[in-house]
Protein backbone atom coordinates (compact mmCIF):
# COMPACT_ATOMS: atom_id res chain seq x y z
CA UNK A 1 0.00 0.00 0.00
CA UNK A 2 2.93 2.53 0.90
CA UNK A 3 4.68 1.48 -2.41
CA UNK A 4 1.54 2.31 -4.52
CA UNK A 5 1.23 5.67 -2.41
CA UNK A 6 4.79 6.63 -2.99
CA UNK A 7 3.75 6.07 -6.52
CA UNK A 8 1.25 8.00 -6.94
CA UNK A 9 2.96 10.93 -5.02
CA UNK A 10 6.35 10.82 -8.02
CA UNK A 11 3.61 10.85 -10.63
CA UNK A 12 2.31 13.76 -9.30
CA UNK A 13 5.61 15.64 -8.86
CA UNK A 14 6.70 14.52 -12.38
CA UNK A 15 3.75 15.59 -14.27
CA UNK A 16 3.52 19.30 -12.17
CA UNK A 17 7.26 19.83 -12.83
CA UNK A 18 6.83 19.14 -16.51
CA UNK A 19 4.08 21.39 -16.45
CA UNK A 20 5.97 23.90 -15.13
CA UNK A 21 8.74 23.58 -17.16
CA UNK A 22 6.65 24.01 -20.16
CA UNK A 23 5.06 27.45 -18.82
CA UNK A 24 7.91 29.47 -18.32
CA UNK A 25 10.07 28.06 -21.67
CA UNK A 26 6.15 29.48 -23.21
CA UNK A 27 6.40 32.51 -21.06
CA UNK A 28 10.43 33.15 -22.15
CA UNK A 29 9.37 32.51 -25.67
CA UNK A 30 6.45 35.06 -25.47
CA UNK A 31 8.83 37.75 -23.35
CA UNK A 32 11.12 37.21 -25.83
CA UNK A 33 8.97 37.80 -28.72
CA UNK A 34 7.30 41.19 -26.95
CA UNK A 35 11.30 42.46 -26.72
CA UNK A 36 11.95 42.28 -30.56
CA UNK A 37 10.89 45.62 -31.53
CA UNK A 38 12.64 47.81 -33.73
CA UNK A 39 11.89 51.55 -34.06
CA UNK A 40 9.39 52.19 -37.40
CA UNK A 41 8.12 55.70 -35.81
CA UNK A 42 7.59 58.69 -38.56
CA UNK A 43 7.01 62.35 -37.26
CA UNK A 44 3.87 64.16 -38.48
CA UNK A 45 4.68 67.87 -36.80
CA UNK A 46 7.57 68.98 -34.33
CA UNK A 47 7.37 72.22 -32.45
CA UNK A 48 9.63 73.99 -30.32
CA UNK A 49 8.32 76.90 -27.96
CA UNK A 50 10.08 79.71 -26.65
CA UNK A 51 9.31 78.67 -23.26
CA UNK A 52 11.30 75.46 -23.71
CA UNK A 53 9.10 72.33 -24.76
CA UNK A 54 9.97 70.33 -27.87
CA UNK A 55 6.81 68.65 -28.88
CA UNK A 56 6.33 66.48 -31.45
CA UNK A 57 3.52 64.02 -32.74
CA UNK A 58 4.56 60.66 -34.24
CA UNK A 59 2.86 57.36 -35.71
CA UNK A 60 3.73 53.83 -37.39
CA UNK A 61 5.03 52.73 -33.87
CA UNK A 62 5.06 49.16 -33.14
CA UNK A 63 5.96 48.91 -30.01
CA UNK A 64 6.80 51.03 -27.01
CA UNK A 65 10.53 52.16 -27.39
CA UNK A 66 11.57 55.24 -25.33
CA UNK A 67 11.73 58.27 -27.69
CA UNK A 68 15.25 60.39 -26.69
CA UNK A 69 15.37 63.63 -27.42
CA UNK A 70 18.64 65.38 -28.50
CA UNK A 71 20.31 68.83 -29.07
CA UNK A 72 22.86 69.98 -31.11
CA UNK A 73 25.16 71.30 -28.58
CA UNK A 74 28.88 73.18 -29.81
CA UNK A 75 29.65 70.31 -32.28
CA UNK A 76 27.76 67.30 -31.08
CA UNK A 77 24.47 65.71 -30.75
CA UNK A 78 23.38 65.72 -26.85
CA UNK A 79 21.01 63.72 -24.87
CA UNK A 80 18.95 66.11 -23.05
CA UNK A 81 15.48 64.42 -22.08
CA UNK A 82 13.38 61.53 -22.92
CA UNK A 83 10.34 60.29 -22.43
CA UNK A 84 8.44 56.83 -23.33
CA UNK A 85 6.66 55.63 -26.28
CA UNK A 86 3.16 54.99 -26.46
CA UNK A 87 3.58 52.32 -29.40
CA UNK A 88 0.20 52.30 -31.15
CA UNK A 89 0.78 53.16 -34.94
CA UNK A 90 -1.85 55.73 -34.62
CA UNK A 91 -0.61 59.12 -33.78
CA UNK A 92 0.65 59.83 -30.49
CA UNK A 93 1.97 63.24 -28.91
CA UNK A 94 5.03 63.82 -26.92
CA UNK A 95 6.36 66.65 -24.86
CA UNK A 96 9.79 67.10 -23.36
CA UNK A 97 10.96 70.36 -21.50
CA UNK A 98 14.77 72.00 -22.75
CA UNK A 99 16.34 74.57 -21.74
CA UNK A 100 17.05 76.71 -24.76
CA UNK A 101 20.26 78.31 -25.82
CA UNK A 102 20.53 81.79 -26.74
CA UNK A 103 20.60 82.27 -30.58
CA UNK A 104 20.34 78.82 -32.28
CA UNK A 105 18.79 75.80 -31.43
CA UNK A 106 18.81 72.34 -33.06
CA UNK A 107 16.61 69.38 -32.03
CA UNK A 108 15.74 65.93 -32.97
CA UNK A 109 14.46 62.83 -30.92
CA UNK A 110 15.46 59.17 -32.12
CA UNK A 111 14.72 55.75 -30.80
CA UNK A 112 17.08 52.25 -30.56
CA UNK A 113 14.83 49.18 -30.63
CA UNK A 114 16.38 45.29 -30.10
CA UNK A 115 18.61 45.27 -33.36
CA UNK A 116 20.22 48.07 -32.26
CA UNK A 117 19.50 50.10 -35.07
CA UNK A 118 18.68 53.75 -34.28
CA UNK A 119 15.88 55.92 -36.52
CA UNK A 120 15.99 59.42 -36.34
CA UNK A 121 13.70 62.28 -36.84
CA UNK A 122 14.29 65.37 -39.30
CA UNK A 123 16.59 67.97 -36.96
CA UNK A 124 14.52 71.24 -36.19
CA UNK A 125 15.57 74.52 -35.91
CA UNK A 126 14.42 77.13 -33.46
CA UNK A 127 16.28 80.71 -32.90
CA UNK A 128 16.16 82.04 -29.31
CA UNK A 129 15.85 85.69 -28.76
CA UNK A 130 16.77 85.12 -24.70
CA UNK A 131 19.87 87.20 -23.41
CA UNK A 132 23.23 85.30 -24.06
CA UNK A 133 24.92 83.41 -20.93
CA UNK A 134 28.33 84.67 -19.44
CA UNK A 135 30.36 83.31 -17.09
CA UNK A 136 33.07 83.71 -14.24
CA UNK A 137 35.33 82.58 -12.18
CA UNK A 138 34.54 83.32 -8.38
CA UNK A 139 35.59 82.50 -4.65
CA UNK A 140 38.92 82.69 -5.30
CA UNK A 141 38.99 80.25 -8.00
CA UNK A 142 37.23 77.68 -7.10
CA UNK A 143 33.83 78.12 -8.67
CA UNK A 144 32.43 78.90 -11.96
CA UNK A 145 29.57 81.12 -12.21
CA UNK A 146 27.14 81.41 -15.50
CA UNK A 147 24.32 84.48 -15.28
CA UNK A 148 21.75 81.70 -15.66
CA UNK A 149 20.76 78.18 -16.57
CA UNK A 150 22.58 76.39 -19.17
CA UNK A 151 23.81 73.38 -20.11
CA UNK A 152 27.51 73.28 -19.69
CA UNK A 153 30.47 70.80 -20.89
CA UNK A 154 34.03 71.20 -19.02
CA UNK A 155 36.91 69.53 -20.82
CA UNK A 156 40.31 68.97 -18.39
CA UNK A 157 43.97 70.06 -20.07
CA UNK A 158 43.89 66.80 -21.69
CA UNK A 159 41.14 66.69 -23.71
CA UNK A 160 38.55 64.53 -21.31
CA UNK A 161 35.36 65.42 -20.32
CA UNK A 162 35.74 66.06 -16.67
CA UNK A 163 31.92 66.88 -15.98
CA UNK A 164 28.69 68.10 -17.66
CA UNK A 165 25.28 69.17 -17.04
CA UNK A 166 23.13 71.63 -16.64
CA UNK A 167 22.92 74.58 -14.07
CA UNK A 168 24.12 78.07 -13.09
CA UNK A 169 27.18 77.47 -11.15
CA UNK A 170 30.18 74.83 -11.63
CA UNK A 171 32.24 73.68 -8.27
CA UNK A 172 35.94 73.69 -9.83
CA UNK A 173 37.76 73.49 -5.92
CA UNK A 174 38.93 69.86 -6.68
CA UNK A 175 40.51 70.63 -10.20
CA UNK A 176 43.74 70.52 -10.73
CA UNK A 177 45.72 73.36 -11.93
CA UNK A 178 45.67 73.73 -16.01
CA UNK A 179 44.06 75.14 -18.58
CA UNK A 180 40.07 73.79 -19.31
CA UNK A 181 37.81 74.69 -22.26
CA UNK A 182 34.45 75.32 -21.56
CA UNK A 183 31.40 74.64 -23.51
CA UNK A 184 28.39 76.70 -22.56
CA UNK A 185 25.05 78.22 -24.05
CA UNK A 186 26.47 76.69 -27.46
CA UNK A 187 29.52 78.76 -26.86
CA UNK A 188 33.45 77.48 -26.19
CA UNK A 189 34.94 79.15 -23.13
CA UNK A 190 37.72 78.46 -20.97
CA UNK A 191 39.47 79.34 -17.82
CA UNK A 192 42.65 78.87 -15.79
CA UNK A 193 42.34 77.27 -12.78
CA UNK A 194 45.20 77.57 -10.65
CA UNK A 195 47.25 76.04 -7.67
CA UNK A 196 44.93 76.80 -4.44
CA UNK A 197 46.10 76.80 -0.69
CA UNK A 198 44.11 76.02 1.95
CA UNK A 199 41.34 76.02 -0.54
CA UNK A 200 38.67 74.54 2.84
CA UNK A 201 39.41 77.52 4.39
CA UNK A 202 37.75 80.63 5.21
CA UNK A 203 39.72 82.70 2.50
CA UNK A 204 41.67 80.33 0.55
CA UNK A 205 44.32 81.55 -1.39
CA UNK A 206 45.35 81.56 -5.12
CA UNK A 207 49.35 81.18 -6.00
CA UNK A 208 50.74 82.41 -8.65
CA UNK A 209 54.45 80.54 -9.37
CA UNK A 210 56.53 82.54 -11.79
CA UNK A 211 56.55 81.10 -15.06
CA UNK A 212 60.08 79.53 -14.87
CA UNK A 213 58.25 77.27 -12.00
CA UNK A 214 55.53 76.31 -13.74
CA UNK A 215 55.43 72.83 -15.00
Amino acid sequence: MKRALYAILLLVVVFSTSFTTIGDKEGSGNDTKNEKIISTFEVQSFKISKDGMVSWTSVNEHGSLPYIVEQFIFDKWVKVGEVAGIGSPTPNSYSVPVILNSGENKFRVRQKGYDKMSRFSDAVMYYSKKEAISYQVIDRNQTISFSGDTYFIIYNPYGAITKQGYGNSVNISEYAKGYYCLIYDNKLGGFDKKKVLFKNSFCPIVINLPHWMKK
